[in-house]
């Protein structure tokens, strides 16, 4: 089912970035700025993380430029794969403390995994790991994540 706000999400595909320093470490978030204000997203109530583990837990440590540049690609084909035909809607892109987590928003979790496996992998396949739980009114990104920092909107 699509959603004409998610569409003019899309469509504006205006970010921001928030950079810091926490108790872990240094942190970027980028994220779509017009979900700070989104309302009436019916039909994309689950939110789909996936987290690419580069380092250990707890070391704070940000991505190589080499590992950066791996992730950089598998982004690409990401949303090439779950937002074609606006089935799901990148909102944000964490990187912190050892990890970096791609923050998608859909109405259909099964049809995203079906997506990601039949993405194209390299050599190795990515090591990423993948959870879904409900969040119709998009409050994970503004309340646990932006809620405590500092950004440019």
């Amino acid at each position: 089912m699509l959603n004409n706000k998610v569409l003019e999400v899309l469509r504006e595909d205006k970010w921001s970035v928030a950079e810091g320093k926490s108790e872990s470490g240094p942190y970027v978030i980028r994220f779509r700025t017009s979900v700070l204000g989104s309302d009436n997203v019916e039909g994309y109530g689950r939110a789909l993380r996936i987290v690419w583990p580069y380092a250990e837990e707890d070391s704070g440590a940000m991505p190589t430029p080499g590992g950066s540049d791996a992730m950089t690609e598998f982004e690409d084909r990401l949303c090439q794969a779950l937002e074609s035909g606006a089935h799901a809607l990148l909102l944000s892109v964490l990187t912190f403390d050892g990890t970096r987590q791609w923050v998608f928003y859909t109405g259909d979790v099964a049809e995203c995994r079906k997506r990601l496996e039949a993405m194209p992998q390299n050599d190795e396949p990515y090591p990423i790991e993948v959870d879904a739980f409900d969040d119709p009114e998009w409050q994970y990104l503004r309340t646990q994540i932006l809620g405590n920092v500092a950004y440019d909107a």
